[in-house]
């Protein structure tokens, strides 16, 4: 049998939410793959899968500029503002 590398569940979490939106967008699901991308941002804004969401969210917002779709681009990028809010508020809460 072989042995698995011991991994925290939370890790685990984030790891599987990256492929989840990587994947997504891969196959050109853009506005799909933002769900996953921005639950790690707002869950997990301090992980490294959080930083690599955030690029991506960001280079989504641009292909959608790029296409013309400037209205959406915002809406994407207030999503990704309001993630990175929402998980402020909550480790603000977390230190009182």
């Amino acid at each position: 049998m072989a042995k698995r590398n011991p991994v925290s569940v939370p890790e685990a979490i984030r790891a599987s939410l990256l492929r989840v939106g990587t994947t997504l967008e891969e196959q050109g699901k853009l506005h799909q793959a933002l769900t996953p991308y921005l639950d790690l941002v707002g869950s997990h804004p301090d992980s490294e899968q959080a930083a690599v969401a955030a690029e991506r969210v960001l280079a989504i917002a641009e292909v959608l500029r790029g296409e013309g779709h400037y209205h959406v681009s915002m809406m994407v990028l207030d999503r990704l503002q309001k993630a990175y809010q929402a998980a402020e508020k909550g480790e603000e809460q977390d230190d009182e």
